[in-house]
């Protein structure tokens, strides 16, 4: 506000070249790449924690553990779920390491 009460404005007109827009463009474009590159570690840190999951003492981490891989088939899962079948003691959770394993490699055809 100025001294006689009245607010003032300042438009700014962007350049001829389009500079204005294509400042946005560019901040669109970090804002995303950036968001991309923080989704890649976020997926990659929780791809890893659930793989140790699979190999932790506490039987419902392995079963959460096997619950999700169930859901991302690919090779990597079964060379995993391949290790697991032969070091898990408890049959039930072998059971279903076998079903999961199978279902891997089904969708791996």
């Amino acid at each position: 506000m100025t001294r006689g009460g009245s607010a003032r404005f300042v438009v700014r007109a962007g350049r001829a070249d389009g500079g204005a827009v294509g400042d946005a463009v560019r901040l669109a474009a970090m804002g995303f790449l950036t968001g991309l590159a923080l989704g890649v570690l976020a997926w990659s840190r929780q791809q890893h924690r659930h793989r140790r999951g699979l190999f932790s003492r506490h039987a419902l981490r392995r079963l959460a553990a096997l619950g999700y891989l169930t859901g991302h088939p690919s090779a990597a899962t079964a060379r995993l779920l391949r290790d697991y079948v032969r070091w898990e003691a408890r049959p039930g959770l072998r059971r279903r390491g076998k079903r999961v394993l199978r279902h891997a490699e089904a969708s791996l055809d």
